[in-house]
Order: structure tokens, then C-alpha cells, then sequence
């Protein structure tokens, strides 16, 4: 049924916009090679239809569609739909690639010997080694990774997959969602759940998550015991910060704590309001509910007995001083602006540490013993060092890792140049000699070819099951004085230099905690 143009007149421009914006894109793709190999009749009939489109005159305006235009974007359109079929089936193949790059590993590691074995996943392993080289979080790789390896159980979405039927983030989700399902029924409600919409067309994300949660459910038939001792062991606390110096947690945990916790909350919401409070129920009830986690207080008194919380953040001397507005660290959560970390500071009852770090590089500077445990101040120094996990890729926080021996001991001394921070799902692999870690001959220990970026040393160079390279440097905790709108006088620290970062999307990872 034809429809009104609220602005015939602009009809001849616009579609002399649209030819303009297609002809871009064809000359844009023409001067790209075709590096996969696929579609490339795909492609062929993408520039037929540009062409087709380039050459439409336009007509003069009626009030009414253009049945060309129409024609033209129906043509467009059937190109997208077949970009994501190709998508799909090449998204198949590197499920593929997963699968043989685990056989390959985890042969490696059935072939590793160890005096005192430890916990190696091949799964993690290979999860780590393909999030190194491709910039891709692990957690989706791991995701990826349990369909690639799940070639029986979830053969009928494979096959959808392979036949550009389904995408790959469908495919995921179903994984997901039917990972407590016993094999025999998954193929019919894989079956279910892809099939189109009553109309014949590709089902809407809405109608697929319908028809997931309403299969699962159906399917479902362990007993109502068994389903909640299967949900209480994914019970859990989680946080991430957000925009404007804001943050959000998330508690999962029985039905009973969280209405309990909700009404007591309430409770006290409403008492503080009807005292004169003029903060909103909202307002309160975040505000209680922290003043509570972190004090075992509200202000009316003590609610319970518990030790005050700490929380941790790098103020360079810039920035406190007013000179700077360098964003700062929470470490292993965030940034908040520098406004905030000087109210931060400057809030009573905080302490202050200092932490001295080398002016050009950022690194925290230079202790030793003949024991294998290192001391507290070495412990700590290497922490200061390091800032984060030293293996690659990981950005677990260095309070939260294990300290390791770089050259085990004790064949290499425990000294703060022979210690290093690990994550521990980062020193399993380690230990058992599936990734190797090294630092470089030389007295400040930089590479044969110099110090690393702007000079910095401490470098560790590490080798993965694959064979790959892969160096880390200490934490530079000046780095945000560099940063655009920063406003830092003398005295700030340049960008390090890094190779170059994939052109492929990754997926924002919150922290664990």
C-alpha cells in the first residue's frame, strides 16, 4: 500500500544520497582484498546491485513511493541477509579451528610431566592462548569453546550454524541455556527454538528468547530439590563501575536473604524519612544498604560487628596537588575522575601510602631473602610493581594473585626481581610448564634489542603452548597523566608504545568482583 511523503520534494535528493553513499561503499570495498576467500559471489552481486542503484534518475515527486527505490533497498536488504549467512558458515569454520587447536593442545599437555603436578585445564589453556592472539575476551572464547568441543551433543545447532541458518550469538545462547539438559532432548528443542516465525521469516530476538525460556522449562524435569541446590551454587556478588563516578552491584542469593535484606533495608529507609530525612526511599536504601557492607553501621549505630572496609585508590601527586585532572584508579575496577578522587582522600578516616614510582616510566621502584616466602615488604613491592597479573592478557589484580618465582626456586633466588604476580588460573599453566616465563639477561633485564616501552625494564617475556611470544612490562601508574583533557603541567609521562591492537572487535570483560 503506498504511503505519504511528509517531504516529496526532498524526493530526488535523498536518492541522489543514496546513489552517493552506495558508490562510496562499492569503491571502499573494491579497494579491499578479499583476505578469507569466501563469499566473493556474495560480494559480485553486492556491486551489481550498487551499480543498479548508482544508475536510478531520479523522478519527480508525486507524494507518492518510488517503486525503484523500493526495488533497490529490497536488493540491499537481500544482501544483508546474505552477508550473515556467510557470516554464520564462516563462524562454523572457526568453531572448527577451536576444536582442533584443543586436540592439538591438550596432546601437549598429556606429554608434560611434572614433579608436583597441579590443576591445568585444557580448556583454560587453550581459552587463554586464543584470547592472547586475538584480542577476543576469554570468557566469550570460553563460550565459544563449549560449542566447538560439544560436536554430538549439539549437533543439530552446529549444523544450523554451518548452514548459515542460525548466528553464532543464538547459537551461544542456546548452549547457555540448556547446559543442565540431558542430550536426548536437545535436538528437538534446538529444533524448536531456530524454527521461523508463523510467517515463514526469520524469528525476532524477542520470539527466540520466548521460545528458549518456555523449552527449557519443559524440558526441565529434575525434581524442584535438585533445580535449587543447581541455582544456590550460582549464587554470587558481582560489581562494575559506570558513568559519573557511579557504580553497580549484584547480588544473587536464596529468596529468603533478598526479601529479607530488601524489607530491612525498607524498614530503615522509612524510619530515617519519617525522622525528617530528605533524601528519596531509593536514595536511602542505597545508601543504608553500602553504609551497612562497608561499616556494619547505619548512621542511628551499629548493626553488627565487622571490620571496616578498605578501598584502594592510585592518586598521582598531580592530581592531588590540583595540577592535574588525570582520571585515577580504583585498582582492578575502574576510574573516577580526579574531582572525585580528591574527595576520595580527603574524606575522614582515610589513610594515605605512598608509593614511589620512577617519573619517566611510571614503574614503582626498587629487597631480597634466603627463604622460599618472600616478606611482607617484598611482597608488597612486587604487588606496587606489577599492578595487575604479569601473564599476558590478564588483568586480574595483583592483591588478589599469587606471588611466583620467575626461574622456580630454588634455582632462582626470592628476590623482588625473581618474583612476579599471577593470577592463579594463570600460575597453574606455569607451574606446569604449558606457558614459560623469563626475564631478559641484563642488569635492569630488557631485551637484547633494549629496554622496553620509553625505556621501562622489568619485562617478562613468556612463551605459550603455541609457541608464541608474548612480553609484559610493569604497571605504569602515571599513565592517565598522558591522556587528552588531562590538563598535567610539566613532568608527564608519553604514551607507551605497544604493538599495534587487532582490528577486531572485543567484548568489554567486567571484573569478577
Amino acid at each position: 500500500m503506498p504511503y505519504l511523503d511528509a517531504q516529496p520534494a526532498a524526493a530526488a535528493g535523498g536518492l541522489a544520497r543514496v546513489r552517493r553513499i552506495l558508490t562510496a561503499d562499492r569503491a571502499r570495498r573494491e579497494g579491499v582484498p578479499n583476505a578469507v576467500g569466501l563469499a566473493v559471489d556474495v560480494d559480485a552481486n553486492a556491486s551489481e546491485h550498487l551499480d543498479a542503484v548508482a544508475r536510478l534518475e531520479p523522478v519527480a515527486p508525486d507524494g507518492f513511493r518510488d517503486v525503484r527505490l523500493d526495488a533497490a533497498g529490497d536488493r540491499v536488504l537481500a544482501q544483508v541477509e546474505a552477508l550473515e549467512r556467510t557470516k554464520a558458515r564462516l563462524e562454523a569454520r572457526l568453531l572448527e579451528a577451536y576444536a582442533a587447536l584443543h586436540a592439538i593442545q591438550e596432546q601437549q599437555l598429556a606429554r608434560l610431566a611434572t614433579a608436583a603436578p597441579v590443576p591445568v585445564s585444557t580448556e583454560r589453556v587453550v581459552a587463554a592462548e586464543i584470547a592472547c592472539a586475538t584480542g577476543v575476551g576469554e570468557a566469550e572464547v570460553s563460550r565459544r569453546l563449549e560449542l566447538a568441543l560439544a560436536t554430538r551433543r549439539h549437533r543439530v545447532l552446529r549444523d544450523a550454524l554451518r548452514h548459515g541458518r542460525v548466528s553464532l550469538y543464538r547459537a551461544l545462547t542456546v548452549v547457555a541455556e540448556t547446559r543442565l539438559l540431558p542430550d536426548e532432548v536437545l535436538p528437538d528443542v534446538t529444533a524448536t527454538v531456530l524454527a521461523p516465525a508463523p510467517d515463514g521469516t526469520c524469528a525476532s530476538q524477542r520470539l527466540f528468547r520466548a521460545r528458549l525460556r518456555r523449552c527449557v522449562t519443559a524440558a526441565d524435569h529434575r525434581g524442584t530439590d535438585e533445580r535449587h541446590i543447581t541455582a544456590m551454587r550460582r549464587r554470587g556478588v558481582f560489581g562494575r563501575l559506570v558513568e559519573d563516578g557511579m557504580g553497580v552491584i549484584s547480588i544473587t542469593a536464596t529468596a529468603e536473604r533478598v526479601v529479607g535484606v530488601l524489607d530491612r533495608v525498607q524498614a530503615l529507609a522509612r524510619a530515617a524519612r519519617a525522622s525528617g530525612d530528605e533524601r528519596t526511599l531509593d536514595q536511602l536504601r542505597s545508601d543504608l544498604l553500602t553504609d551497612l557492607a562497608l561499616f556494619g553501621t547505619t548512621p542511628d549505630g551499629p548493626t553488627a560487628t565487622a571490620p571496616p572496609a578498605v578501598v584502594r585508590i592510585v592518586v598521582p601527586f598531580e592530581v592531588a596537588a590540583g595540577v592535574s585532572d588525570a582520571a585515577c584508579e580504583l585498582p582492578g575496577h575502574g576510574w573516577v575522575t580526579a574531582a572525585h578522587a580528591r574527595q576520595i582522600m580527603t574524606a575522614p578516616g582515610s589513610t594515605w601510602q605512598r608509593l614511589a614510582v620512577a617519573v619517566d616510566t611510571g614503574t614503582a621502584l626498587q629487597l631480597s631473602t634466603d627463604r622460599y616466602t618472600p616478606t611482607r615488604a617484598m611482597a608488597e613491592h612486587v604487588r606496587a610493581l606489577d599492578g595487575v597479573c604479569r601473564a599476558p592478557g590478564c588483568t586480574v589484580p595483583a592483591e588478589r594473585c599469587d606471588l611466583d618465582h620467575i626461574t622456580p626456586w630454588p634455582a632462582g633466588p626470592t628476590d623482588v626481581d625473581n618474583l612476579q604476580s599471577l593470577s592463579r588460573g594463570c600460575h597453574h599453566p606455569k607451574t606446569a610448564r604449558a606457558w614459560t616465563a623469563h626475564r631478559p639477561e641484563g642488569p635492569d633485564h630488557t631485551s637484547p634489542s633494549g629496554a622496553g616501552p620509553d625505556g621501562v625494564s622489568g619485562a617478562v617475556h613468556w612463551t605459550t603452548l603455541a609457541g608464541r611470544d608474548y612480553v609484559t612490562y610493569p604497571r605504569n601508574w602515571r599513565e592517565g597523566l598522558a591522556d587528552p583533557g588531562a590538563g598535567s603541567g610539566s613532568g608527564t609521562t608519553p604514551p607507551r608504545a605497544g604493538p599495534p591492537e587487532p582490528e577486531l572487535a572485543t567484548e568489554p570483560e567486567p571484573p569478577p568482583f
